[in-house]
């Protein structure tokens, strides 16, 4: 047939290849930053070293603190997950391996990991805007908190000393700005206009396409924005979802102070912190699958930069990355074939 024809002419292949050619371009810009890295420090040896002398006692502190912050995201997942029906808190922690573990790993993370859980909400029973709406809601949360905790780090890190006012002001207004922009940004989502406006701007940006009138644009935006407050539920509870968000971003960044412990140096926390958050930024780069090579270059740069030795840092960095993103990763494949050869009803037994 025709289609099978174009399938397999030379715009298919391309399509094929072209993921496979990204991957190798990522893996090949994430070695040579691992390499620079690691020939700094010593070799492979001494970073293997450094892993070997690391006490056990604050490398299980840092498994814990890494399943603690899965443990809140499923929380989280939980609480969303039970506003349009019932759901088992095992099947809630699986969700949050599968967004926050499998899918920190995908090429476009967390897309993947996301669109798996969508598709398992709609198999439990929920619509697909119940189910983008789960998975809406807790991007927004975990993104927001996110940015707001690392602002509110970055400007105590100055006002310490740690990094000087005269050199670093210009990261301390962009910080201020993204505070003045989570809470300004906060205050328009409860409101209905905020969600009228910008199906207007929505519309007018797509012009091929015809557009209804604008009352019914108001009033579709007016109704979904119903829905999404009816959804997400009181005052009371966008603070919870908040706060638990809020404590896996600092779990994370324990992870990291204890797997620096373990190697036996002192770092403080809000400089783990910092690390941690400029390792979660540069895991976005879309070429590399969880920022790999990257975050393992970036976050013992920073450390080292903050007295650290850089062997030591490594290490500690590689242990972290183990006990945060691949061990997640892996139970994060095991949580999908799990919710696969788990089919449930409509209504869902809780746990």
């Amino acid at each position: 047939t025709v289609t099978s024809v174009l399938d397999s002419g030379p715009a298919a292949v391309r399509r094929r290849l072209h993921p496979v050619v990204r991957l190798l371009v990522g893996l090949a810009v994430g070695g040579a930053a691992v390499w620079f890295v690691v020939s700094r420090a010593g070799g492979v040896g001494d970073a293997v070293e450094a892993i070997g002398r690391m006490k056990g006692g604050f490398v299980a502190v840092a498994v814990a603190m890494a399943v603690m912050r899965l443990w809140l995201y499923s929380l989280q997942w939980w609480w969303l997950g039970r506003r349009s029906g019932r759901l088992g808190f095992g099947t809630a922690c699986a969700f949050g391996l599968v967004v926050f573990g499998f899918g920190a790993v995908t090429p476009a993370s967390p897309a993947e990991g996301l669109a798996i859980a969508s598709r398992e909400l709609v198999r439990r029973g929920r619509s697909k805007r119940q189910a983008h709406l789960s998975i809406g809601f807790s991007e927004w949360f975990a993104q927001r908190t996110f940015y707001g905790v690392a602002a509110v780090d970055l400007i105590i890190v100055v006002s310490i000393g740690h990094l000087t006012f005269g050199e670093f002001w210009p990261l301390v207004i962009v910080a201020t700005v993204v505070l003045v922009a989570l809470a300004g940004t906060a205050m328009l989502a409860r409101r209905t206009a905020s969600a009228e406006g910008l199906a207007l701007i929505l519309g007018a940006i797509r012009l091929r396409r015809p557009q209804p009138p604008v009352e019914v644009q108001r009033q579709a935006a007016a109704g979904w924005h119903g829905e999404a407050m009816e959804f997400i539920g009181p005052p009371a509870n966008r603070v919870r979802l908040a706060t638990v968000s809020a404590g896996a971003v600092l779990a994370d960044a324990a992870t990291l102070w204890a797997t620096c412990h373990a190697a036996g140096f002192h770092i403080r926390p809000d400089i783990a912190l910092l690390a941690t958050t400029a390792g979660t930024m540069v895991s976005w780069v879309p070429l590399l699958p969880g920022g790999l090579g990257l975050v393992e270059a970036v976050v013992p740069a920073i450390l080292h930069r903050f007295g650290a030795p850089l062997d030591g840092a490594l290490g500690a960095t590689l242990v972290y990355r183990a006990a945060g993103t691949v061990l997640p990763a892996v139970a994060g494949g095991a949580a999908i074939a799990a919710l696969w050869s788990h089919r449930t009803t409509p209504v869902e037994a809780t746990m």
